[in-house]
């Protein structure tokens, strides 16, 4: 005879595990402790199985018999009943009367979802790669690294790799070139194949869609060749000098501009590599971008920078310490809010800190000092045979020549003809 909610109800723990048999297979199991529990007795291919489909009362008797009549029938077409009733809310849609199609096909959006969540996403592979081959191999990882910690994680990070297709990766690129610059979603590519290389290298995915995005069509990078004009240089520095800043920026920018050097090698000096007595300083190859030790001839303008940067270093072994911390070297990106309110100031468009270094070399050749001269200054590999041959470092040439250039700039600054001060030493 089929159960019944009130039979049900009036079943009683007699101290072991006893079942009361429903219809078709369907028994509810009654508990030594006094729970029920519904299940159905089933056979596939010959064999027979018992399959749950929950708690009395929770489950009540209609209920359990939707599902069971469910479970026979997948059973019928030779499925395991888990196959389909195990997934989340399929109970829950044969109760709403929902049949094995539909029980299909959430179990395979189920399936996908699982295989998803198993997959790596992209910013666990970049932190792999970053701590496998960036870390140890790159001089400056995390400067190198914020292309993708700035533009690739924020969109990236928790997709899985197999996910990124073409498409979606062509798309943040160009995004990237339109509104951050040609530069930036070139560096983005770069660093979206390494990535992708090194995941298909160690199976976490089966493609690359970053190499199948040529830079060519992405853009050209091309080299700056901005520079400043006399009028420009005048209007830099005048703005630089009056901006509302800490002053040690100000002698940087200035010494930056002066010496041609890059940011990092000024902004990363110890006080150990100057030598005030000779008007030197020596950058060991380690901070220098040809991996050579580079010699810097110190004008006397320069080394009275210097002296002023020592006295506001209070004791810090950098030329440049971190206004929080003196024990370490300011970060070079210190250097461009003041920078900034100069360009502001002196109403120049398109000037970067590194473009110093293209203003000094243009005007010291304008001004007729040696090739070789000016590239030494700038640390740069002298081209043809001359390069190849000759190891001369012109000291007592490049001497005269940033001191003549340090002059300039002066001259420049000031205006002698109208102010008979230096904006350096006034404000």
């Amino acid at each position: 005879m089929a159960l019944t909610d009130t039979e049900i109800r009036k079943l009683k723990a007699i101290g072991k595990d006893y079942q009361k048999a429903d219809a078709k297979g369907l028994v509810l199991v009654i508990r030594a402790a006094g729970g029920k529990f519904w299940r159905g007795e089933l056979r596939l291919n010959g064999k027979k199985f018992r399959y749950g489909y929950g708690n009395y009362p929770e489950m009540t008797l209609d209920n359990a018999r939707k599902i069971h009549a469910v479970a026979r029938q997948l059973v019928e077409f030779g499925k395991h009943p888990a196959t389909l009733l195990d997934h989340p809310q399929a109970k829950r849609m044969v109760i709403d009367g929902c049949g094995i199609k539909e029980l299909e096909i959430q179990a395979i959006a189920h399936q996908k979802a699982e295989a998803i969540q198993a997959m790596m996403t992209f910013g666990e592979a970049a932190g792999k790669y970053k701590a496998e081959w960036v870390d140890k191999k790159w001089k400056a990882p995390d400067k190198g690294w914020a292309p993708v910690r700035l533009h690739l994680l924020p969109k990236l990070a928790d997709t899985p790799l197999e996910l990124i297709d073409v498409a979606l990766l062509r798309e943040l690129i160009y995004d990237l070139r339109e509104h951050k610059g040609v530069v930036t979603a070139l560096s983005c590519h770069g660093w979206a194949n390494r990535i992708f290389g090194y995941a298909v290298e160690h199976d976490y995915c089966t493609h690359n869609p970053a190499v199948l995005i040529k830079a060519a069509r992405v853009g050209n990078r091309t080299k700056r060749t901005r520079w400043l004009s006399t009028p420009e240089i005048r209007r830099y520095l005048t703005g630089l000098y009056q901006a509302d800043c800490y002053r040690g920026y100000k002698l940087a920018l200035h010494l930056l501009l002066m010496l041609a050097l890059r940011k990092s090698e000024l902004c990363g000096a110890a006080w150990c590599e100057i030598d005030f007595d000779k008007g030197e300083m020596l950058i060991p190859a380690a901070r220098m971008k040809t991996k050579k030790d580079h010699l810097v001839m110190l004008p006397a303008q320069a080394a009275e920078m210097l002296q002023e940067l020592q006295r506001f270093g209070g004791g810090s072994p950098w030329v440049l310490p971190m206004p929080t911390n003196p024990n370490r070297a300011m970060h070079s990106n210190n250097l461009d809010g003041a920078h900034n309110a100069a360009l502001a100031a002196g109403e120049i468009a398109d000037y970067n800190i590194h473009d110093h270094r293209h203003t000094a070399s243009t005007h010291l050749r304008e001004q007729g000092h040696s090739p070789e001269v000016v590239e030494t200054a700038l640390s740069h590999a002298i081209p043809g045979m001359a390069g190849t041959y000759s190891h001369a470092q012109y000291k007592n040439q490049r001497l005269e020549m940033l001191q003549s250039w340090a002059n300039f700039l002066d001259t420049v600054m000031t205006e002698r003809t109208v102010i008979q001060a230096t904006f350096r030493k006034v404000l």
